[in-house]
């Protein structure tokens, strides 16, 4: 027979094995569902930097058609040149369409948003402004699902008659900036 000290003691060391065991399989699980998350974040940000790069793209090709129009002469090719330049203005007009129903579509969440959000309005206001100087006048929270949420924020540039509204699409996950549009602001001339 045993004695009840080493009955004791091998009660102790199975329960010591059991729980080191639960503590390993739950490290194995954490780790996992990070290098997940961490995969599908990396995914995230080449997408958003593909889609940068071609809004820049597109950017550059519509200035220098502007800039071959103001020098073209020939009526023909500034006809053509025109036409291009409408065509990438519809395009371009249907894309922010597109950007601003699914941006409404966010709005949905409510306070499900406000839950998913890692970084403050604080946060996300500062991180604008650090990249477009001037002051927030607006700023809103956008979800869509834990993985879509988004601050809109609006800058006005400066107080004088050419300033512009900067509206940054700041990530509420990570802080990153993932969208820029700038609009000019017209001034109301007195008669």
């Amino acid at each position: 027979m045993m004695s009840s000290s080493n009955l004791f003691s091998e009660k102790r060391i199975t329960q010591f094995v059991v729980v080191l065991l639960c503590f390993i399989s739950g490290i194995a699980l954490v780790t996992y569902g990070m290098r997940v998350r961490a995969q599908e974040s990396s995914e995230r940000r080449v997408k958003e930097a593909a889609e940068m790069q071609k809004e820049k793209r597109e950017d550059n090709e519509t200035r220098e058609l502007k800039e071959a129009l103001e020098k073209e002469t020939d009526p023909e090719v500034r006809a053509k040149l025109e036409a291009r330049l409408q065509q990438r203005a519809e395009v371009r007009y249907k894309t922010d369409i597109g950007v601003a129903i699914r941006m409404k579509e966010f709005r949905g969440a409510g306070l499900d948003a406000a839950k998913w959000a890692r970084v403050s309005m604080a946060q996300a206001i500062q991180i604008a402004t650090s990249q477009y100087p001037g002051s927030a006048i607006r700023c809103s929270l956008y979800g869509a699902s834990d993985d879509k949420v988004v601050y809109e924020v609006l800058i006005v540039s400066s107080p004088e008659p050419d300033s512009v509204i900067n509206h940054v699409i700041v990530s509420a996950l990570d802080g990153t900036i993932l969208k820029t549009e700038k609009e000019m602001i017209r001034q109301k001339v007195k008669q």
